[in-house]
C-alpha cells in the first residue's frame, strides 16, 4: 500500500504533465488521475478525524407520532 508521500509524488507527476498532454481529453485524464491520488493522500488524515469527531445528537421528533391512522376514511366495497 502507498504512503501519504508516494500518492503526493504520483498526484504532482500526474499534474505536471498536462501542459505537455496531446489531447484535450489526455488533459482532462490527468487533471483527474492528479485529483484521484491526492484524495488518496488525504483518505487516512480525514477517516481518522471523522473518527475522533463526537458523534451527532439523534434528533427526536417533538411530539410523538399518532398509532393510528385517525384522519383517514377507509371504506369496504
Amino acid at each position: 500500500m502507498a504512503t501519504e508521500q508516494e500518492y503526493r509524488q504520483l498526484a504532482a507527476d500526474a499534474l505536471a504533465k498536462v501542459p505537455n498532454a496531446g489531447s484535450e481529453a489526455e488533459r482532462v485524464q490527468l487533471r483527474r488521475a492528479g485529483a484521484a491520488y491526492l484524495k488518496l493522500a488525504t483518505h487516512r488524515t480525514e477517516a481518522a478525524a471523522r473518527a475522533a469527531a463526537p458523534k451527532a445528537r439523534r434528533i427526536t421528533p417533538e411530539k410523538p407520532p399518532e398509532t393510528k391512522a385517525s384522519g383517514l376514511i377507509t371504506r369496504n366495497y
